[in-house]
């Protein structure tokens, strides 16, 4: 640990070039760095979402199975936008206190890849990315 406290821009360097760097205690790994967007890419397969519109009158609503959690808006936007923030708030509960919790702890995957995207925008910015290759999965299985 302090080795990699020490060394911390010559091991970024070596993630950005498409290492993984382990570090630990007396030889065993207790952490990963690696670069978030191959971590993403890795993710994203097993634990794409599947957001569900529903569109009212007056409103727009989307739901997601995968952690029961919904969002609302007047558009689908403002719906998207919406879920999003639950998402996060979502994340950081899981974090908080939920991963243990037997109904939760399997969402660990879902959770680091709204850890990922960051921040709302982020969020949608996925969300439309895994609607999109629903899509595309859909379409070329017809």
């Amino acid at each position: 640990m302090t080795e990699a406290r020490a060394q911390l821009p010559a091991l970024l360097e070596k993630v950005r070039g498409g290492r993984w760097q382990l570090i630990g205690r007396r030889g065993r790994p207790e952490v990963v760095v690696a670069e978030a967007g191959e971590i993403e890419s890795l993710l994203a397969p097993a634990f794409r979402f599947h957001p569900e519109v529903d569109i009212d009158a007056g409103d727009v609503g989307v739901f997601l199975h995968e952690l029961d959690i919904h969002g609302v808006g007047v558009t689908l936007d403002d719906a998207l936008v919406d879920l999003a923030d639950a998402m996060l708030e979502y994340a950081e509960d899981w974090v908080d206190h939920l991963r243990h919790a037997p109904n939760h702890a399997p969402r660990a995957g879902y959770v680091r890849r709204i850890e990922i995207a960051g921040d709302a925008e982020g969020v949608v910015t996925m969300l439309n990315a895994d609607a999109d290759n629903e899509r595309v999965e859909h379409s070329s299985t017809q």
